[in-house]
């Protein structure tokens, strides 16, 4: 048995309904009246002019692979307007010229989370009696499937298809799912998201996603490259809410109302699962448990409630015990593998869990899709060379210059950008249609506050998203000198600077955070960060609060300094570069940081054999072996 010491009992007082109606509203398109669109000369692949007709009783699977199949790993926007579209067969990924461009760089976009509906009718042929199939299929090994998305629409399985899978999705360093539903009538339905269906899954970012429905709500397995999720509602699961084995996966509030276990991490894996902010909910007094955990799993700010045990912790007499009844976790490890040479914890035991310091976490702004796409402006209107062979910036500042609320960068073309580009007055997005930039030089965008030429006001948030450099290349340097928000989305090939007083968010990015500003407040969802050498993410005095990050290559992780605070909610460091010994993962100097979940694989026998590096008031200590978790001074 637990030490109750370690857990308090339940506080909080919300119903779960209301809980499940708050993560609802987290959703950045669940309550949006208007459909997303898109303008005319965007480039978009609207799959009714391929002969799919939302709303009617034909089969339109032929018409949407079509739309698929159109541009192959291009770099495109399949679009479904508003309606039901009828698919009896699975929808797959095309294949590129040849296999480094099968299965990678496409978008399927719906006009809103329930005004665009995916549909297996009733009793489908091949979804019931063969084995599990997927409506929607986007790739396989090896890690190359970059950018793929599934944003803004549901899916929903019919009845009599049992073996039906709803999702099999596969998203490599940057991609994800946005506001997605997924839902299988009663008794339908084998899992609603699969993302166990290949190895090298991740890393990705999956947000705002509700499974409603079949045997396993969400399944993640194989040991690379992590999964990152945040807002998720899991209702209804006839076996298990979520099945782990294998990977690491990385959830910032999850919502279930299940009678079957919400969270099952399976043994003789590398499976270690990070859950904060989250809300488990028995329904009809289930008579199992609500997490069934075999491996490594942290839990932060955790409530559960009406389930016969909490936490049935089962490695093999290696963890510290079950958890019972219903109660809220402040913070708890599975295991007794706390290292933290600074911090006197006794047997892995938090004694004092809110003497731990927790940052505050913001959601990541909603920025309104804005004015009527007639009057987005094309940045091929304003001069740029398509071609990449002229500089872009002069034509990227006068469509800023403008006065238009949001700028795009049309897909087929590749921009170069070897200039300085100041990002000011009302502009509020800068968005790729999946156009393409190529960095020159040291090219640099700078959020800047009042400094627009004609005096239009500045925006209050600003985001840069969906915006992809070319065959990697060189990285484009963003630079926050502003008070105001930034936002920085769905994008690859992008080094951060923090260098003013504003508020950064990022979200899903392969790049960089080059730094964080004293007194700056920094969150990042999803951040992968490959570089070779050198530090990967400085804080020089901030607040940097993560979750989900995966890197690999030679060279620091981490740079704190300054006197700020880090979080860190997942970790996987894949080193498979070898480590030189010199380098620590982590270095810390006269700051704070609270790292839960921290992850390695390695396959060279070359592991990281310095992990941190910390120095307070003078003394340093220094930890070689990996631990789970990390608390500083």
């Amino acid at each position: 048995m637990v030490d109750k010491a370690r857990i308090n009992p339940v506080r909080s007082l919300i119903q779960p309904r209301w809980i499940l109606v708050l993560t609802l509203l987290w959703s950045e398109s669940s309550f949006s009246v208007d459909p997303i669109t898109f303008p005319g000369d965007a480039g978009i692949v609207d799959v009714t002019a391929f002969g799919a007709i939302p709303d009617d009783d034909t089969d339109d699977t032929e018409a949407i692979q079509t739309a698929l199949n159109q541009f192959p790993s291009g770099n495109r926007i399949v679009y479904l307007p508003p309606g039901e579209y009828r698919v009896r067969d699975t929808l797959r990924w095309p294949d590129g010229e040849h296999a480094g461009q099968n299965q990678k760089r496409t978008i399927l976009q719906g006009a809103g989370e329930a005004l665009s509906i995916l549909r297996l009718p009733d009793s489908a042929r091949g979804f019931s009696d063969s084995e599990p199939r997927p409506l929607i299929w986007t790739g396989s090994k090896p890690a190359q499937r970059f950018r793929n998305a599934i944003r803004d629409l549901t899916i929903e399985i019919g009845e009599n298809n049992r073996n039906a899978i709803g999702l099999q999705f596969n998203a490599s360093n940057q991609g994800g799912i946005r506001n997605v539903t997924i839902r299988a009538a009663q008794s339908s339905g084998k899992i609603g998201l699969d993302l166990g269906h290949s190895d090298e899954i991740g890393p990705l970012l999956v947000r705002n996603l509700t499974v409603e429905g079949f045997d396993i709500g969400i399944s993640s397995k194989w040991p690379v490259n992590s999964n990152t999720f945040e807002h998720i509602n899991l209702i209804n699961q006839r076996l298990y809410g979520w099945w782990n084995y294998h990977q690491m996966v990385f959830i910032r509030g999850l919502v279930s109302e299940n009678n079957s276990t919400v969270l099952y991490n399976e043994r003789n894996s590398w499976g270690a699962v990070t859950l904060l902010d989250s809300h488990l909910h028995g329904i009809n007094s289930p008579r199992n448990a609500a997490i069934h955990n075999q491996r490594q799993l942290v839990m932060r700010n955790v409530e559960i409630l009406d389930y016969r045990r909490a936490v049935d912790n089962d490695d093999k007499n290696r963890d510290k015990g079950d958890i019972e009844g219903s109660t809220f976790i402040e913070l708890d490890s599975s295991h007794r593998n706390v290292t933290s040479p600074f911090r006197g914890i006794k047997d892995g035991v938090f004694t004092n869990p809110d003497e731990i310091k927790r940052l505050p976490v913001k959601e990541t702004p909603k920025v309104p899709w804005g004015e009527p796409t007639s009057d987005w402006a094309n940045l091929l209107s304003f001069g740029a060379d398509p071609k990449g062979e002229e500089d872009a910036s002069p034509a990227l500042q006068r469509a800023i210059d403008s006065g238009k609320e949001t700028v795009y960068l049309p897909p087929g073309a590749d921009f170069k950008f070897e200039g300085s580009v100041e990002i000011r007055g009302p502009v509020h997005r800068i968005i790729g249609l999946e156009g393409r930039f190529t960095a020159y030089g040291e090219p640099v965008w700078k959020l800047v506050d009042g400094k627009h030429p004609a005096g239009l006001p500045d925006a209050p948030v600003v985001v840069v998203e969906r915006l992809t450099h070319r065959n990697g290349g060189l990285e484009l340097k963003i630079r926050q000198e502003s008070n105001r928000t930034l936002v920085v989305s769905s994008s690859m090939g992008f080094s951060i600077e923090g260098h003013g007083t504003g508020d950064l968010f990022i979200d899903d990015l392969a790049g960089h955070l080059d730094r964080v500003a004293p007194g700056q407040n920094v969150w990042c969802r999803q951040l992968n960060s490959e570089r070779k050498g050198g530090v990967k993410c400085r804080n020089l005095g901030g607040n940097l609060w993560i979750l989900g990050m995966k890197t690999e290559n030679l060279g620091t992780v981490f740079e704190l300094s300054g006197g700020g605070h880090t979080e860190v909610n997942g970790l996987f460091l894949y080193s498979n570069a070898g480590w030189d010994e010199a380098d620590p993962a982590v270095v810390i100097r006269d700051s704070t940081a609270v790292f839960l979940g921290i992850n390695e694989r390695n396959f060279n026998r070359s592991p990281v054999s310095f992990w941190v590096s910390e120095t307070q008031e003078g003394e340093t200590k220094e930890l070689r072996e990996r631990p789970f978790i990390y608390l500083s001074r």
